[in-house]
């Protein structure tokens, strides 16, 4: 207490002090504090997002401090995000004004009250804008991709969105703003002789003021950017005509809401067009701008009840997408209007128990092989096996999709073209499977003489291209309701939402490279021009996977019979083409293939699939990261083959970050981290026990192999403290780093290890 009130002394003893703390812009402030911490929040979380606080490890950062419009950095680029920016800062002011105004009635008598709020209503956005803009240089510093006169181009450019919504903005609320002299016809210049007042600056607070201003007390204001007025007395007019205009204001804000909610909804239905394809980071602001404008539209109808009818509001939301035809998102190319697949253990033992399928599958798969090891073996030695070589890929986003896709490029050039050649199986997870898809699509695209070759700087610089951006612009203008536009493809209709904004932008990036159907590969794969992708994603209602290929592979998810253990079977694998046969999953566009083995949380939705119970599926990361498991059970199902036409298996595993990884500091926790340390470790660990347990499966293999395995690791430099961003958009830094990282010594050792056993 003795602090507080040598506070309130020093207050009333310094004038300049004293004006400070009673500013409105400061009372304003403090209101915010106590009074509104939903707009605190959103502003900690921008301040978070650029001081690389929040969701460091996505890159989240980065995406506002080198946002990409067309996929280069630019003016253009800043400019739309600093005029999002706009948008949010004046959203914040709307719903600001709406629920504060009212606390301070001498903004009733001014000229223009919502502008002279706004005004007045400038610490946040000025703090923000200005670390923002400090926050730009040293990124664009950092990156090294433009000199100094360019990076103030930005900063400026930036500004200048900004200012042109605040413009656009302010010009509206000049014309359809009301303040009390055009309402009542009061003459400004006299109605201030009458009330001129001597305001004290003796240090006693003026008691008219406080009567009128409850207890948010204010004694000066800006009236414009470059003077400070004295707040006069209101006494002199009725209340009512202090509320009328107040409530008019009010009005004029709603309907700025509206126009504003009702264009962002609209600029949903153009998503396809590539110019609205505008950086991830304006999406951000748009979509909080929407979130706020929404709710100061819910308290200026219900006041202080706003609060409880919006929750009501959001479970009335939220049982609305229990509604399949709202909820659903969709793998494109599946039947979803015909009979739903029986997904019941009647089924898993049905399909269990089909040793025909099993043996005819395996029949297809020698083939296959027969193929395979004709293509691989020398004319002119013709008894020298050759090595049977597996690609096991993890996940990781972008950042795998390109190193996935350069390592391959980088081996098999120095190999003339054998990596490929001589590569039977590629399975693994989420972005190290589209980037294994996509040179796979270029080696075969080759073959057909559509290409020269797949080495050249083009295809890194496709595959690193940004997919971010169109996905977070369908979520910020449209998707955050449900999904309003739909498609149709042979015959079927598709929701147009994120899903279908992630695909698009795959396809646009690769030049159309997966605009196919799963059975387009079956030909290919089954004259081994190709090798084989097996892609397994994990089911989220009871964790099996969904294993998806082209070929018949029921070895990879049948028990394999036991003479010396008895035990309760359980069925971890479901077939996808076999079991959803019925529903045309051949006819599953490829890009939809990819998308179920990427689903990134809260980026791209989890897919359903046409069963009964519905099944969802999720990311392959969540079983087996890196594809050991599955390519364990292809090798043990043709162990006799692999020993008697190979000589020896080759397993090169291109992963994300490095298998032994230093171990980190456990300095003393807070209460809040103690409490979620467990869930935190449980998902932070995730890969590490899959890395343990593939390790312990290594081991076991060596008790049933027939064959020498030889297991190379090619690992991306991603240490924790200068992390590549789990994310699907790459700075330039990044990628730098990442090309960087085949120069590593142990990665040389080992690619130096590929080529002699594959020469």
């Amino acid at each position: 207490m003795g602090f507080l009130n040598s506070i309130s002394i020093t207050i009333r003893k310094h004038p300049a002090f004293r004006r400070f703390y009673f500013s409105f812009p400061f009372r304003l402030l403090l209101l915010d504090f106590k009074k509104n911490l939903l707009l605190l929040l959103f502003w900690l979380f921008f301040f978070g997002v650029i001081t690389n606080h929040v969701s460091p490890n996505y890159g989240v950062a980065f995406l506002f401090l080198g946002p990409e419009y067309f996929n280069k950095i630019s003016v253009f680029s800043y400019f739309i995000v600093g005029f999002s920016c706009g948008g949010f800062i004046m959203a914040y002011n709307i719903a600001s004004f709406i629920k504060n105004a009212y606390r301070f009635p001498f903004l009733a008598s001014l000229r223009s009250p919502f502008m002279k709020y706004c005004l007045n209503n400038f610490i946040l956005p000025v703090l923000f804008i200005t670390l923002y803009c400090f926050k730009i240089y040293f990124f664009l510093n950092g990156e090294d991709i433009m000199s100094t006169p360019a990076i103030f181009l930005m900063i400026f450019a930036f500004l200048s969105g900004i200012c042109l919504f605040l413009i656009i903005a302010f010009t509206y609320f000049f014309r359809a703003g009301k303040d009390i002299f055009k309402l009542y016809g009061i003459n400004q210049k006299l109605d201030g002789k009458q009330r001129a007042e001597k305001v004290s600056l003796t240090g006693e607070r003026n008691p008219m003021l406080i009567k009128e201003s409850r207890d948010w007390y204010v004694e000066t204001y800006f009236s414009s950017p470059s003077k400070i007025r004295l707040v006069r007395s209101v006494r002199h007019y009725k209340k009512e005509m202090l509320k009328d205009v107040l409530k008019r204001n009010h009005h004029a804000a709603f309907i700025f809401q509206m126009i504003t909610m009702v264009t962002l909804i609209g600029l949903g239905f153009l998503g396809e067009i590539n110019a609205f394809g505008i950086p991830a980071a304006a999406s951000l602001f748009l979509f909080f701008t929407m979130f706020l404008m929404l709710f100061s539209s819910f308290y200026r109808w219900w006041g202080g009840w706003s609060t409880p009818v919006f929750i009501v509001f959001l479970l009335a939301f939220n049982y609305i997408h229990t509604i399949d035809l709202l909820s659903v998102d969709m793998a494109y190319g599946l039947n979803y209007d015909t009979v739903k697949a029986d997904y019941s253990y009647k089924n898993f033992k049905k399909l269990d128990n089909s040793r025909d399928l099993y043996e005819r599958d395996i029949d297809s798969t020698l083939s296959i092989l027969n193929k395979w090891k004709a293509k691989n073996t020398s004319l002119s030695e013709p008894l020298k096996k050759p090595k049977l070589v597996f690609i096991n890929t993890s996940g990781g986003g972008l950042r795998s999709s390109l190193w996935t896709f350069y390592t391959m490029q980088y081996v098999d050039s120095l190999l003339n073209g054998k990596l490929l050649g001589q590569t039977e199986l590629i399975t693994g997870s989420s972005g190290g499977m589209i980037g294994a898809a996509y040179i796979r699509e270029l080696y075969l695209q080759k073959q057909k003489n559509k290409i020269q070759n797949y080495y050249g700087e083009k295809y890194d610089e496709n595959i690193a291209k940004d997919i971010l951006n169109p996905i977070a612009f369908k979520v910020a203008t449209s998707e955050w309701l449900f999904s309003m536009q739909y498609f149709t493809m042979n015959g079927h209709q598709y929701p147009q939402d994120r899903a279908y904004a992630f695909e698009h932008r795959l396809e646009q990036n690769t030049g159309n490279a997966f605009n196919k159907q799963l059975s387009d590969y079956k030909l290919p794969e089954a004259e081994a021009s190709i090798p084989l992708m097996i892609f397994s994603p994990s089911i989220v209602n009871d964790g099996r996977k969904l294993i998806i290929s082209s070929q018949g592979v029921s070895y990879l998810t049948q028990n394999i019979k036991t003479d010396k253990i008895n035990y309760e079977k359980l069925f971890d694998a479901v077939e996808f083409s076999r079991f959803f046969e019925k529903q045309d999953a051949s006819k599953t566009l490829f890009s939809s293939i990819l998308r179920m083995s990427a689903t990134f949380p809260y980026i791209s939705p989890v897919v359903s699939l046409p069963s009964e119970p519905r099944i969802d599926i999720m990311d392959a990361g969540l079983r087996d990261n890196f594809g050991l498991e599955t390519s364990l059970r292809f090798i043990k199902a043709f162990n006799d083959w692999i020993e008697q036409n190979t000589s020896g298996i080759v397993i090169i595993q291109i992963r994300d970050k490095h298998k032994n990884d230093p171990i980190e500091d456990n300095p003393s926790k807070t209460l809040f981290q103690t409490l979620s340390r467990p869930m935190g470790s449980f998902y932070g660990t995730l890969f590490d026990v899959q890395d343990y347990n593939q390790n312990l499966q290594i081991q076991m293999a060596d008790t049933w192999c027939k064959s020498k395995i030889e297991l190379i690791n090619i690992q991306l430099h991603n240490e924790t403290n200068d992390h590549i961003s789990l994310s699907w958009h790459l700075t330039n830094k990044e990628k730098k780093k990442l090309f960087k990282s085949i120069n590593l010594p142990e990665n040389q050792d080992g690619i130096k290890r590929i080529v002699e056993l594959l020469k």
